[in-house]
């Protein structure tokens, strides 16, 4: 047996060469967050741990590669140097797996459109985002040119389901920029931060519009006064349209949570006010909602797919519009003088669980703000008209669920 030991180490090197290196499978992604007009982050899980890297170009410019640290499963790469308003083609890669033919765009454009839709956490073993959320995803994947996705929060019920959410979510995350808001189901803070690479609350500029996100969950009370001088500072921005999103909605005719968050009403709404928000954006309640308050429109948008709740028949002051048993999102397009929302019906769903798909493009609801600007000519008008005259709703006491 001894003649053959020499042998060993070249059987060993053959083996190697014969049988293929394992491929550590793309299963997160690619999705781009904390996009700016110079810059933006690619982010994306495998299944085992290795170097990765990012090749991109704007359309019909140079190539570039830059590597991922390779530390761990999640890959994260920080984009530099872009060209702001430019439209840039990317793949990525980690051993044997490339994933291609994806795009964002950087801020700078001073009429764009955006989505805003949330609550896409399954409900089993009755249905999967798969069969409800994957109904939206594939509408909102169809709309052209999305500069950004403001996602309301409640991604997925619990840490099992990621997987399941970035598999349906993929067709639209792979061609625009991805602004998440956390919500109560997306756990802890840290959590949160390591999958997006951003803070529980931040803020960024596109265009003309200052885009304010903010953690409105239980955890965010240990420290609210920090995060509420930060919020006051942030919008101090010399923009002329603001929008804000966080997950709690203000105000609210869900049956479970009659007026809404009061807390959140008393801490944020005088200021969001005061410093002349247009629009605020929020979920939760698993319905459309439209309230008025202070000169500022409230969306509730929280039918991305996650179970749809029924809503009292008894509206909060300075309720608009609302739409039980509707899966969908708004639609909203930015210019300088005007932001034109539109509430994209995708499918209508008993209480039975019956599932009716709605035409692609209907729109259930429009509101134009200011209020006093016209919508531009290509933006459809809603069924429901002009919005009825501003309430006004006064500063409730803190009240927590």
């Amino acid at each position: 047996m001894s003649r053959y030991r020499n042998l060993f180490p070249v059987v060993v090197l053959l083996l190697a060469l014969l049988i293929p290196a394992a491929s550590a499978a793309i299963v997160w992604g690619p999705y781009v967050t904390n996009t700016t007009g110079d810059s933006a982050m690619v982010t994306w899980k495998t299944t085992d741990e290795g170097p990765g890297w990012v090749e991109y170009a704007p359309e019909g410019g140079e190539v570039c590669r830059v590597t991922s640290s390779g530390e761990g499963s999640m890959h994260r790469v920080l984009l530099t140097g872009l060209l702001p308003a430019t439209t840039y083609r990317y793949r990525v890669g980690t051993g044997d797996e490339m994933m291609g033919d994806c795009r964002f765009r950087t801020f700078g454009d001073q009429t764009f459109t955006c989505i805003i839709y949330g609550d896409t956490r399954g409900q089993k073993p009755f249905f999967t985002q798969a069969e409800r959320h994957g109904l939206v995803a594939e509408r909102i994947a169809e709309e052209e040119d999305i500069l950004f996705v403001v996602h309301t929060g409640d991604f997925v019920c619990d840490e099992s389901e990621w997987d399941e959410f970035f598999a349906v979510a993929g067709p639209v995350l792979r061609n625009t920029t991805l602004v998440p808001v956390a919500g109560n189901h997306d756990g802890s803070a840290e959590a949160f931060s390591a999958i997006f690479g951003l803070p529980p609350y931040y803020s960024f500029d596109a265009g003309n519009l200052h885009v304010t996100i903010l953690d409105s969950n239980d955890r965010a009370w240990a420290d609210m006064e920090t995060q509420t001088a930060w919020l006051e500072e942030d919008l101090a921005s010399p923009l002329p349209r603001k929008v804000v999103a966080f997950h709690h909605p203000p105000f609210s005719s869900d049956r479970k949570r009659p007026g809404g968050d009061l807390a959140i009403r008393a801490e944020w709404c005088d200021i969001l006010s005061r410093s002349g928000v247009d629009a605020v954006f929020s979920a939760h309640t698993h319905a459309y909602e439209r309230y008025q308050a202070g000169g500022t429109e409230y969306f509730v948008v929280g039918c991305g797919g996650a179970p749809l709740y029924p809503l009292a028949g008894e509206k909060t002051g300075g309720h608009q519009v609302s739409h039980e048993g509707t899966l969908g999102y708004v639609r909203a397009t930015v210019s300088p003088k005007s932001i034109v929302m539109e509430m994209v019906a995708v499918a209508e769903v008993t209480e039975e669980g019956e599932v009716t798909m709605y035409p692609a493009g209907t729109v259930i609801d429009t509101v134009c703000l200011p209020q006093d600007t016209a919508p531009p000519e290509n933006v459809a008008a809603g069924w429901w008209g002009a919005p009825a005259a501003l309430l006004s709703v006064a500063m409730l006491f803190r009240l927590r669920r």
